[in-house]
């Protein structure tokens, strides 16, 4: 048997369409979670709005624009725990008895933790020459979500569909359907039957839970020299490394009464883990105009990614038999695995810093990324390759993201703030996404101390299974993300 699919999900205010694919589980929207980074790195660049690029002296820079690197005149070590607090509100569309369900998953990680060593050379036209090591947290995937409601329909359809689409059987879906007793067959008949036939669109009591976790961790090797305190220039190395797990358990029962005469309930769980280790390059440019303003940008490469999937499902039918006894079955599928390709978007970024003397700053961020332009490779497997890469050209497009941000340095103390735009990924969507930050430091000459939160709003319409000539579920999820920072800093 041939396997079929696992996760599906949506950002940005857009429905997902789950379209599953013979020999993998990888859709536009997989290219666009690990193409769609939100850099957090210190304390001190989350509270400005991530917007130091063109001002550097702080580790974040490493994974944003490196030729910030340059400007560090002593070695340092930092290190950043933080928390992020994800609260998703979720509602299901369509159907009746549908209540607002709220869930919150809180995510302790390392945000950030690195050495940078500074040098300054013998020679007179090259005042510093750097280096730099370590960890940039660069995506987050930590979520949680749970809705229920009464509504049309059935999975168990877009099962029997793909039964006897007769492109084979998927040990993952509607194989699980088949063993557990919701799709049978009568003697000298090819065709599979289900106890919705003729009631498909009856309504049944639905839920589902859907677990998600994991981050992209980006090994940062950097270096970068200030030449004539006029031209700072840098190049990092990256080496991201990423995890992604998710659990999902769907729900339907016949709770109203015998509107499906044989059928009780079904309970299908699929699991998915996703890991992988990728490789990039970025470079990085600061012109130092005068003393108050300074201009830079950098360019990202493709991050090429080897990643590995391992996944399983299972199936919990229970119906009552034409004889008017209960039948209660549980079908596993194997353990399945699939190692591919990503290449993901190229970036391009400029910034712009306006330092005020010795009383703060105020800074400027614009990013473009084309994640259309995202790749899987599936090795042998081509013409699902060639599906999946035109359904992200299809689907995902440019964007452009700013991000604002300033500092009021009052004495040793500094108090920060920043804003973002996030425009929309997705083929005609205009919608455009916010985020705010607020925070705080303290500067002495051997030691610092930063802290910074960041709120973030998200919209995002969840589809948990797609099928043909049949009412689709659809679900309403508003999602808040609250990250807090806190670096220390030791200087030497």
């Amino acid at each position: 048997m041939k396997f079929q699919s696992m996760e599906r999900k949506i950002f940005f205010a857009f429905i997902l369409t789950l379209g599953f694919f013979n020999i993998q589980a990888q859709t536009a929207f997989d290219a666009l979670r690990y193409s769609n980074l939100t850099f957090s790195g210190t304390a001190r660049s989350l509270g400005a709005g991530g917007a130091l690029g063109a001002l550097g002296a702080d580790f974040s820079v490493l994974s944003t624009n490196p030729a910030g690197l340059a400007t560090y005149r002593r070695s340092e070590f930092s290190l950043t725990p933080s928390l992020l607090v994800t609260a998703t509100d979720a509602q299901l569309r369509t159907g009746s008895n549908t209540p607002l369900e709220s869930d919150d998953q809180g995510d302790f990680n390392l945000s950030n933790v690195g050495f940078v060593f500074a040098n300054r050379p013998n020679s007179s036209k090259w005042k510093t020459a750097n280096f730099g090591i370590g960890l940039n947290r660069v995506a987050n995937f930590s979520q949680s979500f749970f809705y229920q409601g009464t509504s049309p329909g059935s999975i168990m359809t877009r099962w029997k569909d793909f039964a006897n689409s007769g492109e084979g059987i998927s040990d993952f879906e509607e194989g699980l359907a088949i063993d557990a007793g919701g799709l049978f067959q009568f003697d000298g008949d090819d065709f599979y039957y289900s106890d919705f036939d003729g009631l498909e669109t009856e309504e049944v009591t639905r839920e589902e839970t859907v677990i998600t976790d994991g981050s992209i961790n980006e090994l940062v090797f950097s270096f970068a020299g200030n030449y004539e305190e006029k031209l700072m220039i840098g190049a990092t190395i990256g080496v991201p490394f990423l995890t992604f797990t998710e659990e999902k358990i769907y729900v339907e029962s016949d709770r109203e009464g015998n509107r499906i005469p044989l059928f009780n309930s079904l309970d299908y769980r699929q699991d998915l883990n996703t890991t992988g280790v990728g490789i990039n390059l970025k470079l990085g440019f600061i012109y130092r105009v005068n003393q108050m303003l300074r201009l830079g940008g950098a360019v990202h490469t493709p991050t090429r990614f080897g990643l590995d999937d391992s996944f399983s499902s299972s199936l919990n039918y229970d119906y009552t038999t034409d004889e008017g006894e209960t039948s209660d079955i549980t079908a596993e599928s194997p353990d399945g695995l699939f190692d591919y390709r990503l290449v993901t978007p190229w970036r391009l970024m400029g910034n712009v810093g306006i330092i005020i003397g010795k009383k703060g700053f105020l800074s400027g961020e614009i990013e473009w990324v084309d994640y259309g332009s995202a790749s899987f490779n599936y090795g042998q497997f081509g013409d699902s390759e060639r599906e999946v890469n035109r359904e992200i050209e299809n689907t995902l497009t440019q964007a452009i993201n700013l991000k604002l941000g300033g500092e009021l340095v009052l004495d040793i103390f500094q108090l920060r703030a920043g804003f973002q735009i996030l425009n929309s990924p997705l083929e005609n969507d205009e919608t455009v996404n916010y985020a705010y930050s607020l925070g705080a430091g303290l500067r002495q000459r051997s030691f610092f101390l930063d802290i910074a939160y960041r709120r973030s709003l998200l919209e995002e319409t969840y589809v948990p299974y797609t099928v043909d000539q049949a009412p689709i579920q659809y679900v309403d999820n508003d999602i808040t993300y609250g990250n807090f920072l806190l670096t220390l800093g030791f200087k030497f």
